[in-house]
């Protein structure tokens, strides 16, 4: 699977929770797109990921 145009290996069973959780990323402060499929931050669901999908996950940054 690739996540953010890298390739990524996959782990049988490995949710978008868990995906998130490797990357130490907080599910509340991201927007994730999966394949086609978009899920804003906040409303995450988890999903089985599979070997062949295109994961983006853009997080939410403070500035100003």
């Amino acid at each position: 699977m690739q996540v953010n145009g890298q390739d990524h290996t996959h782990q049988e069973g490995l949710t978008l929770f868990g995906l998130l959780n490797q990357f130490g990323i907080a599910k509340e402060r991201v927007a994730v797109m999966v394949n086609d499929q978009i899920y804003p931050a906040g409303q995450l669901e988890d999903v089985v990921l599979q070997p062949d999908d295109v994961i983006e996950i853009v997080k939410a940054m403070q500035g100003g």
